[in-house]
């Protein structure tokens, strides 16, 4: 049975935990607000906010796509629809929306509504930027964007004197008129509400996220039994120990970015992953399942490929195995991971000093599309600015994620154009890509050529090292 509140109203409810929330909110609980189009997580029509309880009793408020969420992985959860925002007067958002002439056909307003709203819950700094951020996975087709923008704008005007710490801003918000006056008692109401562990047999199938599996399998997964990693509580976690990075296996990829270490030591890892997908993917994604999923485009997996990661594997009995990222991907859509593992960990090493990192990906979209081509480069340089390491990992070039080996050949050499270029022949020359959709294998191998020098002609991202 799951159990989560929906709006103000108490839900459980015997339907299988693969059923997704779109299909309970308007099949089971007839509320026709969060709309149904792509089923893909691409529009944003379906957006919902999930309210999860924290350690310290609080609520943190994300939004998601609904339509790609099983009703398993919100047990215990508050469940906001624009029904949950209906009132008098209009919240905030709702009356910027229509002061700024912000919405048109209505269709993906609802969508929109609960995004800026989320934002408003979640966002650091409350800057316009993080509302540009925040509305990536909402598509508009009639209004124009610069109308949804203005609302934004004048939304983070409205809000530059609220209190940026969460144990005040909530508060806050409820005054301002941004959520109604029932969110105040929702932590106590959760705190309240009895969810029942499910025990996992050997033949559930791990949700790790679930933003592509349930794009693939939505019907076989509504007949299966479900494992979901977000209740190992244990495993969500991002730390910086030694000269590495600790990231728990079921950290969200915007958990991630968003982290303190990661915006320390890997500021250019947290603003290439604005490109992995939108606000609304990059809440309920994992990093153990971009790499899981073992697509030889995957962003996330081929920045880590770079970064030399390494993997935890942890199986049943709780035994755990150690394996180079480099040596997971054992063929196309194959992997080390043997029936029963799991990903506990994700170890990246830190930057030394002469080092440095860029990524470049290639997409008809800048977010929610897939690459043609992606790389990601680590570039170590000595004192006397000599190449002293270099890793270097494509994507969309092979049946896997792709390492390019033998570049150890260029130790010693300045990373000037001859080097880049004769650097960009060898990738070339390692690259087996193949002719589909998003481009020839002619396209795809002179691409990654040009991304490849791209990366040596990039400056280092501030903070990182150098």
């Amino acid at each position: 049975m799951s159990s989560f509140i929906l709006n103000q109203r108490v839900i459980s409810t015997d339907e299988r935990p693969g059923m997704v929330l779109l299909e309970f909110i308007r099949g089971v609980a007839c509320l026709s607000g969060t709309k149904e189009a792509c089923r893909e997580g691409e529009c944003g029509a379906c957006t919902v906010l999930v309210g999860a309880k924290q350690a310290d009793g609080s609520v943190a408020y994300k939004a998601c796509a609904s339509c790609l969420l099983p009703i398993g992985d919100v047990d215990g959860c508050h469940i906001v629809t624009v029904e949950g925002l209906i009132g008098e007067p209009l919240t905030l958002v709702q009356r910027l929306i229509v002061e700024n002439n912000a919405s048109q056909c209505g269709f993906c307003t609802p969508g929109i509504v609960l995004s800026l709203t989320g934002f408003c819950l979640g966002s650091p700094a409350l800057s316009y930027e993080d509302a540009v951020d925040a509305l990536d996975g909402n598509i508009c087709r009639c209004t124009g964007y610069v109308s949804i923008r203005n609302a934004a704008r004048a939304l983070c005007e409205r809000l530059s004197g609220v209190d940026t710490d969460p144990a005040e801003r909530f508060e806050a918000l409820v005054d301002a008129g941004v959520v109604p006056e029932y969110f105040r008692a929702i932590p106590d109401q959760l705190a309240q509400l009895r969810t029942e562990p499910r025990p996992a047999g050997e033949n559930a199938v791990l949700v790790a996220g679930g933003t592509d599996l349930f794009v693939q399998r939505p019907e076989q997964l509504l007949e299966s039994e479900l494992c979901f990693l977000s209740d190992r509580c244990d495993l969500n976690y991002v730390r910086a120990e030694g000269e590495a990075l600790r990231v728990g296996g079921a950290v969200t990829i915007e958990d991630f970015r968003r982290s303190a270490p990661v915006q320390k030591h890997f500021p250019g890892v947290a603003h290439d992953l604005l490109r992995h997908s939108s606000t609304l993917l990059r809440n309920k994604a994992t990093l153990t399942g971009n790499i899981v999923n073992a697509s030889p485009i995957g962003d996330a997996a081929i920045i880590l490929l770079a970064l030399d990661a390494r993997l935890v594997i942890e199986n049943r009995g709780g035994g755990k195995r150690e394996v180079p990222l480099s040596k997971f991907f054992l063929g196309y859509k194959k992997t080390d991971l043997a029936c029963g593992e799991l990903i506990s960990e994700i170890v990246i090493p830190l930057l030394p000093a002469g080092a440095r990192y860029h990524f470049e990906k290639v997409s008809n979209r800048a977010t929610l599309d897939i690459a043609a081509v992606n790389t990601a480069l680590r570039l170590a340089t000595g004192p006397d600015g000599a190449i002293t390491g270099i890793d270097l990992a494509a994507g969309g070039v092979g049946p896997t994620p792709l390492l390019i080996g033998g570049l150890e050949a260029f130790y010693g050499r300045k990373p000037d154009a001859e080097t880049a270029d004769a650097i960009a022949k060898a990738a070339e020359a390692a690259a087996k890509p193949i002719d589909d959709i998003r481009g020839s294998a002619a396209y795809k191998k002179l691409l990654l050529g040009q991304l490849v020098r791209v990366h040596f002609a990039a400056p280092a991202a501030a903070g990182e090292a150098v």
